[in-house]
């Protein structure tokens, strides 16, 4: 386990161990909950349990749980993680809605938990100084590219989103010396497609942030920054829902970032539109 080989050299005690234990014996489970939800089903505080990230070599449980969440295998499962068994085919109209409820709400509350502070800072600033966002996806991931790059433009910001590269247009934008911050969409990290295009994004000096299940992907060695998504098994544990549901909620997050940092514009901007509607009505 992961907690073992980053506690190899810890000397630990009795009430440490009994977290170690919990955290081994339910890595997916752990990745859900909060520092006292940890310490409370493992019999602990959750002094012990941040004492113990601390002697795994990481900052407190929100950097572990980041960790934990990039070595662990690349699916996750719906009855265990997001307190969902989906369906069995016998559901009626009233369980369908709880369902898919449960589902969105535990999905949001996964990514929130598995979110790196000092990762999301870091993406931040990089959007801060893009002086335009382009977004790449093939399949599922370039209607969701699509319309996330329609929220980037609501709030003035100069958007693209493309499910192939134009090298000549990469040139253009680099003889421009515009700075372009590509966002690579993939579900597991392995499409070779998408490796192509980072590849060449690399090469024309764009900044690169790709979004897949695991930090240890080929693609990751090419890009700047490598944010985490987790997928569920198939259709039938509502795979897609989860997987937008997440994503989506990780874009209107960067979003709102670059809302913030054109804020005075985009608030001129609205109030003007505001006027507008009032004169039109």
């Amino acid at each position: 386990m992961i907690l073992d080989e980053m506690l190899k050299s810890s000397r630990l005690t009795g009430q440490e161990r009994e977290v170690q234990d919990f955290i081994n014996n339910n890595p997916q489970r752990v990745l859900g909950m909060t520092v006292h939800e940890v310490a409370k089903a493992s019999f602990s505080s959750p002094s012990t349990v941040i004492r113990l990230c601390q002697k795994a070599g990481v900052s407190g449980f929100t950097e572990f749980k980041y960790k934990l969440a990039t070595e662990l295998p690349t699916i996750i499962e719906l009855d265990d993680d997001l307190k969902s068994n989906g369906f069995n085919g016998n559901e009626a109209s009233r369980e369908v809605l709880d369902r898919i409820e449960i589902v969105h709400r535990n999905s949001l509350k996964y990514t929130k938990n598995i979110f790196n502070t000092e990762l999301l800072n870091r993406v931040a600033s990089l959007l801060k100084t893009a002086d335009r966002i382009e977004i790449y996806g093939d399949g599922l991931n370039y209607p969701l590219a699509q319309l996330f790059c329609l929220n980037f433009q609501e709030v003035g910001v100069e958007a693209e989103a493309y499910d192939s590269l134009n090298l000549m247009h990469a040139k253009v934008y680099r003889n421009r010396k515009v700075s372009p911050l590509a966002f690579i969409l993939t579900h597991t990290g392995n499409n070779e497609h998408m490796y192509g295009i980072a590849k060449k994004l690399k090469a024309e000096d764009y900044k690169i942030v790709v979004v897949c299940d695991s930090v240890k992907r080929s693609i990751c060695r090419l890009c700047d920054e490598t944010m985490v998504i987790k997928t569920t098994k198939n259709t039938l544990e509502l795979s897609n829902i989860v997987y937008i549901s997440s994503i989506q909620y990780l874009f209107d997050v960067l979003m709102s970032l670059k809302m913030l940092n054109n804020y005075s514009e985009v608030s001129e901007t609205s109030d003007e539109v505001e006027k507008i509607k009032e004169k039109q009505n």
